[in-house]
């Protein structure tokens, strides 16, 4: 039996004393009384407050509630006088702790009680004050402060179990609150009117998946996509991208803690449960320095209904940031992909798989997006999906590049033709038609095309600032990738784009510190790796280098036999030997060793380090045969300087359309 079950006795005969009188307080207490879940009881208990402070809002106040959050209707109603101060108590008592209902974070079950008791009593004055229409006399100031001391200590003795550092944090958030709040009712501060200017900053958290089956997993992460790119098409809102979010999935952090490392100033979390044809969405939207809970929604609808809630959070959202839609982005923002819920399944769990970035599951990706778009011709994210897989399998030689790029693009073509205004397509045919067919500019025509229709997506910034660094736009590019960084804080391969471009402008201690970002956010990320090995050969630092060069082999199976030679090497004959040594290993094995995937342009990178331009060239030929991802940047990477004016140099810029963009910008 719930430590609690007396309290919800007492509810329950509350409930039956006002049942068919109010009947949104009826809904919310009758939701509360069936609840067996901590969260959902804090929750509804909240809920159930939220009706009767609107309601008293009207009444009292004489105007409607609007979005105002909770605690500002409950100390407005103080400050006129208007509700007895033992009440204000339990409203503020119920607003504080009925906060841990809103997103996930271990609370004190103990912590239950105190809010139903609290409920208790302010229901039982209300269902009074509706009687006679008015309220009993005020309690004198100093005894309200008292009161709300009282309850705010009781919140601090029901400690949140939680590590001992958040377990003093949350100690110190309450005390801070408590003097504040005697501040406050006081007048010390707070007395005039204030404004403040909305911080139109959000970020949402992964929806947590409460399906007994693990396997629907996709589709809570389906959901959170999907919300993003409703609200990505909102100009005003900064809104922080999943691969940055996810990391968050079972964080022992504060909602505080989250916004402050993303550099946002609202939280959007939930929870996700499909069972069937049937499925539950819980959100709330949360300002993170005060925790207050802005606005919540529960869900329960069938699966076909699914694109509407993702509509309506997102509208919700958009409105309690006070954000101005225009009339284009209240099209877009409606505006679903699909009204069939099976293609738009099959595309969540395309999706799912596409994220992984994995040969494995990219080829697993191609079957769902083909599967989707059987369900439904029409529907072009799908096709543009279908085209991410071929590219990204294509770009890393999963897949025959004079085979795969050309069926991406047929593909987002097509999507293109069923939606013009798909940012994905346009950003992701910007990067195939400069990668793969060294057109440009019509490749910057796609990318800001991308950019215009969707500001906050990430990929289509770093893809433009790619293209602007092939091209020798150095400070442009790097305004695109910070602005992706700002989106997508925790991406590691914006980092490590970063990193290459201060590389690029010679910038080789602030291209370390990024590599140093990379490993922090990806310990396995062997780029990062490879260009401090780079970095502290250019800074004439060579046994950081030869630490780093060991460091690779030895998470590699063929080359770490080796490592231990290294230093050997290094000793006899300095860098130039580790550099032949590379050379000599790498001719060894037919395949790629390292991490290292495309051999020719690393052979080409080698040898012109070496100042060897013959047989730089020679590779460099070869390499682009087969247009490995990487060849563009010999047109901005100082390795190849000592080979600039060269006429086979010149002739491979001038086959990859670069000649004209050789001059630093």
């Amino acid at each position: 039996m719930a430590i609690w079950s007396a309290e919800i006795k007492e509810l329950e005969k509350l409930y039956e004393s006002f049942k068919g009188q109010l009947p949104d307080l009826e809904k919310e207490l009758g939701k509360l009384i069936k609840a067996d879940d901590e969260n959902m009881i804090l929750l509804y208990s909240r809920r159930c407050l939220e009706v009767i402070t609107t309601d008293l809002c009207e009444w009292e106040l004489k105007r409607d509630r609007g979005s105002e959050p909770l605690i500002g209707i409950i100390d407005k109603l103080h400050k006129d006088k208007k509700i007895s101060a033992h009440i204000i108590a339990s409203m503020h008592g119920l607003n504080e702790l009925s906060t841990f209902g809103t997103h996930p974070k271990d609370f004190d079950p103990e912590q239950i009680k105190p809010v139903l008791n609290n409920l208790d009593i302010i229901i039982k004055w209300y269902l009074k004050y509706k009687e006679t229409g008015s309220d009993i006399k005020v309690k004198p100031t100093e005894e309200i402060k008292h009161e709300i001391k009282n309850i705010r200590d009781e919140k601090k003795d029901v400690t949140i179990s939680r590590k001992s550092l958040a377990g003093i944090l949350g100690g110190s958030i309450g005390i801070i609150a408590s003097i504040f709040a005697v501040l406050y009712f006081s007048n010390i501060i707070g007395g005039g009117k204030q404004t403040t200017q909305i911080d139109k900053s959000i970020a949402v958290l992964p929806f947590r998946n409460l399906s007994y089956d693990t396997t629907q997993l996709y589709f809570s992460v389906g959901i959170v996509e999907a919300i993003l790119d409703h609200l990505f098409k909102v100009g005003e809102l900064k809104v922080i991208s999943s691969t940055s979010t996810k990391r968050y999935r079972d964080t022992e952090l504060s909602i505080k803690e989250i916004a402050r490392e993303l550099g946002v100033a609202s939280i959007l979390e939930g929870s996700v449960q499909k069972i069937g044809n049937n499925v539950r969405i819980t959100a709330q939207l949360i300002e993170a320095k005060t925790d207050v809970h802005l606005w919540s929604e529960t869900y329960d609808r069938d699966l076909s209904d699914i694109f509407s809630i993702q509509t309506e959070v997102a509208e919700n959202v958009a409105k309690e940031l006070k954000a101005t839609l225009s009339s284009e982005e209240k099209e877009q923002i409606k505006k679903n992909q699909t009204e069939n819920p099976e293609a738009y399944n099959l595309y969540l769990q395309g999706r799912y798989f596409w994220n992984k970035r994995t040969e494995a599951g990219l080829k697993k990706s191609i079957e769902y997006f083909k599967e989707s778009v059987l369900k439904d011709p029409d529907y072009a994210i799908a096709y543009a999906g279908l085209a991410d897989a071929y590219f990204v399998l294509s770009w890393w030689g999963y897949y025959p590049r004079k085979e795969g790029y050309p069926k991406a693009k047929e593909l987002l073509l097509h999507a293109l033709e069923l939606d013009k205004n798909l940012a994905e397509a346009h950003a992701t045919l910007g990067s195939l038609v400069g990668w793969s067919e060294w057109k440009w500019e019509e490749a910057r025509k796609e990318l800001l095309r991308a950019i215009e229709l969707n500001p906050n997506y990430a990929i289509a910034h770093s893809y433009y600032s790619e293209l602007l660094d092939v091209i020798r736009e150095n400070n442009e590019a790097r305004k695109q990738i910070n602005l992706a960084m700002e989106i997508d804080p925790f991406f590691p391969m914006l980092h490590m784009l970063s990193a290459s471009y201060y590389y690029h402008e010679g910038k080789y201690k602030e291209s370390a510190n990024e590599c140093l970002k990379v490993l922090e956010l990806d310990p396995d990320y062997v780029s990062a790796d490879w260009y401090q090995f780079y970095i502290y050969i250019k800074l004439g630092e060579d046994l950081k280098a030869v630490e780093v060069l060991q460091k690779i082999m030895l998470n590699d199976s063929f080359a770490a036999k080796n490592a231990g030679m290294i230093k050997t090497i290094y000793n006899t004959s300095g860098i130039i030997g580790i550099f032949n040594w590379l050379i000599e290993v790498q001719h060894e094995k037919a395949s790629s060793v390292f991490g290292l995937r495309e051999t020719s342009f690393d052979f080409a990178r080698w040898y012109a380090m070496l100042h060897k331009n013959e047989e730089a060239l020679n590779w460099l030929e070869k390499a682009l045969e087969n247009n490995p991802p990487g060849i563009c940047v010999i047109n901005n990477n100082p390795d190849f300087d000592n080979m600039r004016l060269e006429p086979r140099f010149q002739a491979i810029i001038k086959k990859m359309g670069l000649s004209e963009y050789q001059i630093p910008k």
